[in-house]
């Protein structure tokens, strides 16, 4: 694992015209691997096939009676609080 030598930012390898290169994903500086580098860059791990994965999708509805009767009631209180405590800066 190599380090920028301009900002410290991680280097990842990319190719780039049939090359290695080192590229720095904060700044942008660039270096070629050297070949010597390039072992320690091979991906040694390996995943093991699991069961299925179950993804929850998410549907946007329209609110319910009960949820609109909420909603105004919460905008009530809002307002009263808000009327309250004017009223109280007026009166010191």
């Amino acid at each position: 694992m190599r380090f920028c030598p301009r900002c410290g930012g991680l280097m990842v390898p990319v190719k780039k015209e049939g090359k290695v290169y080192l590229r720095c994903q904060r700044c942008g500086y660039e270096e070629e691997l050297k070949s010597s580098d390039a072992k320690s860059y091979v991906d040694k791990k390996s995943v093991e096939k699991k069961g299925a994965v179950i993804v929850e999708s998410y549907e946007e509805k329209e609110p319910g009676e009960e949820e609109k009767e909420l909603k105004e009631d919460y905008v009530k209180q809002l307002l009263d609080n808000l009327y309250e405590t004017e009223s109280e800066q007026e009166e010191d």
